[in-house]
């Protein structure tokens, strides 16, 4: 899955460079979705997830920009052979993000927040099974600071830095 992840990725980022013009900026009403791959904070491990977001304000109802609201999912798991074991954790938030309205329509700046919670396991190595595998879970605030590039009306390139969920994400989105 991982290489089909990273191939689909790999090829949207060649396309960009064949794109036809774009002008499909942010919209207010519309939905975003797309996968993502992704560097966590723990153990330097690729995260991969996915992200949805939908525009609920026009421009000129909260200043300059939209607002759009959605939702994010990643998995990642990171291991350690002197722990004898891994830890895998799932992300599940909600976000809020602001997008500056540009008067170039391909690239589509945002900024904002992400609730989650993200829960957390322990798995031991086949030699150490008799053991307690320990699990923990909780809620935790993250910032995102992101831009899209539209290659089309409906399909644009992905990028994030954030903390508290993934430190860097690379992604495509398809807005319908």
């Amino acid at each position: 899955m991982l290489r089909k992840l990273s191939a689909a990725l790999i090829a949207a980022f060649v396309m960009a460079f064949f794109a036809p013009k774009a002008n499909a900026q942010f919209e207010y009403g519309k939905n975003y979705i797309g996968p993502h791959i992704g560097l966590s904070g723990v153990g330097s491990a690729l995260t991969l997830g996915a992200d949805y977001e939908r525009g609920i304000t026009q421009v000129g109802e909260v200043g300059p920009g939209i607002i759009g609201i959605g939702g994010m999912f990643d998995y990642f798991s990171y291991g350690d052979a002197a722990l004898y074991g891994k830890w895998t954790y799932i992300d599940i938030g909600v976000s809020g993000m602001y997008h500056f309205v540009l008067d170039n329509k391909k690239w589509d700046p945002f900024l904002g927040l992400v609730l989650g919670y993200e829960i957390a396991s322990w798995s031991w190595n086949s030699g150490y099974s008799g053991l307690a595998s320990p699990s923990a879970g909780g809620f935790a605030l993250g910032g995102s600071a992101g831009i899209r590039y539209f290659l089309s009306d409906n399909l644009a390139l992905q990028a994030r830095v954030g903390f508290g969920f993934y430190l860097l994400a690379v992604g495509v989105d398809f807005k319908f």
